[in-house]
C-alpha cells in the first residue's frame, strides 16, 4: 500500500533552526508511518512451492467460452493460494485455454478418483457424489451485499406458438429432458411432474437431447413439443442472444433449487482446501461473469445440509424409483 508522506518546506534564516525543524520533520514522519500500517495490515501471502491442481469442467460450454467466464478466477487463484492450475495433460491454464470439459461420468470419476482436484458440478451430480462419500462443495456465486446464494427453477417451456398452455396439455407428446443424472433436467421433473399430473415413461415420452441447450434449441426449431430445463441456463441462452425469449412460454415453474457449485477432490489436503476457500470467497467476479450470472459478484460458502435440502429431497425419490 502506497503512503503519501507530507514534505514541510521549511525556511529559516539561522542554520540551528534549520536544523532543529528538519529533525522534528523527520520525528514526525515514523509516528505517520507506523499508524497508517497498523490501520491497513498487509493481506496474508502463502509461501512455500506451487501446489498443482487439475481443473475439471462440464460440458455445458465449449474451452474458449469456459475459459472466458472463469479464466479471471482461476487466474485470482492461482495468485492467491499459490497453486498452479493445469488440465490433465499438465498444462498450466495461465498458458493455455485448453481446460478440460467433461461428461457427466467422467467429471464424477476425476474427482472421485483424484484425477482432477477442483471442479464444477451440478446439483444432480453433487448429490450422487455427496451420498458416495465424496466431499461436499465448497463455494456457489452469490451476492455479497444481500448474502443470497443463486438458485434456479425448474421450467417447462414450450414454443410461443404452441398450443400447449399448461403441463396437462403435453399428455402424449414427447417432453425433452436433458441427461439422466442432471437435476433440473430429469431427477426433479420425475419427482414432481406426477403431481401436475404428467408422469414420465407414462402420460409422456421421455426423450434425452443430452444438454439444457440442446433441449431450449430443440423447442425453439420445433424437434421437441416441450422440455425440462434449468432457468438460469436458458437464461443465460437468452442472455448470449442464442434464442429470443419472446419465442418461448413457460407453462410451469418450480420452488427454487441450488445452482452449480464449486467441490474438491477429498484427497485435497486441509491446509490447500483452506487457502482455495478463503482465495475463492474474497474473488470479485469480472465484468463478464457478472453478465452471465446477474446478481451476482462473489463466491459464498455452502452449507450442504441446508443449502442442497430440495435438491437431495429430488435425489432421494429418484433413487427410490
Amino acid at each position: 500500500m502506497k503512503f503519501y508522506l507530507r514534505h514541510a518546506a521549511i525556511l529559516a534564516s539561522a542554520a540551528c533552526a534549520l536544523g532543529s525543524a528538519t529533525a522534528q520533520t523527520d520525528e514526525a514522519k515514523p509516528a505517520r508511518k507506523t499508524k497508517a500500517a497498523a490501520a491497513t495490515p498487509a493481506p496474508e501471502k502463502y509461501s512455500g512451492p506451487r501446489e498443482k491442481m487439475v481443473v475439471a469442467m462440464p460440458k455445458t460450454y465449449g474451452k474458449t467460452e469456459t475459459m472466458a467466464l472463469w479464466g479471471d478466477y482461476f487466474s485470482h487463484l492461482s495468485r492467491c493460494a499459490n497453486v498452479e492450475l493445469q488440465n490433465a495433460q499438465g498444462d498450466s491454464l495461465e498458458r493455455t485455454s485448453n481446460v478440460d470439459i467433461l461428461g457427466e461420468k467422467e467429471l464424477i470419476e476425476a474427482l472421485s478418483t483424484g484425477k482432477a482436484q477442483i471442479g464444477q458440478v451440478n446439483p444432480g451430480l453433487a448429490a450422487q457424489m455427496v451420498t458416495a462419500g465424496q466431499a461436499a462443495p465448497f463455494g456457489v456465486p452469490g451476492n455479497k451485499a444481500t448474502g443470497q446464494r443463486n438458485s434456479y427453477k425448474l421450467i417447462l417451456v414450450t414454443r410461443i406458438d404452441s398450443p400447449y398452455k399448461e403441463p396437462k396439455d403435453l399428455i402424449g407428446k414427447k417432453i425433452a429432458h436433458t441427461t439422466p443424472t442432471s437435476n433440473s433436467g430429469n431427477l426433479a421433473p420425475r419427482a414432481l411432474f406426477p403431481a401436475l399430473g404428467l408422469t414420465p415413461d407414462k402420460d409422456y415420452e421421455v426423450v434425452f437431447s443430452n444438454g439444457h441447450e440442446r433441449s431450449v434449441t430443440g423447442v425453439m426449431h420445433g424437434f421437441y413439443p416441450a422440455a425440462a430445463v434449468a432457468s438460469d441456463l436458458y437464461q443465460r441462452m437468452v442472455v448470449k442472444g442464442d434464442v429470443k425469449g419472446s419465442s418461448i412460454r413457460t407453462i410451469w415453474e418450480s420452488p427454487p433449487f441450488m445452482t452449480e457449485t464449486w467441490t474438491m477432490s477429498k484427497d485435497v489436503s486441509p491446509e490447500l482446501q483452506a487457502r482455495v476457500k478463503k482465495c475463492s470467497f474474497s474473488y470479485n467476479f469480472s465484468p463478464t461473469l457478472k453478465k452471465q450470472l446477474p446478481g451476482n459478484d462473489t463466491f459464498l460458502p455452502i452449507n450442504f445440509d441446508r443449502d442442497f435440502a430440495t435438491v437431495m429431497q429430488v435425489y432421494r425419490a429418484s433413487q427410490k424409483k
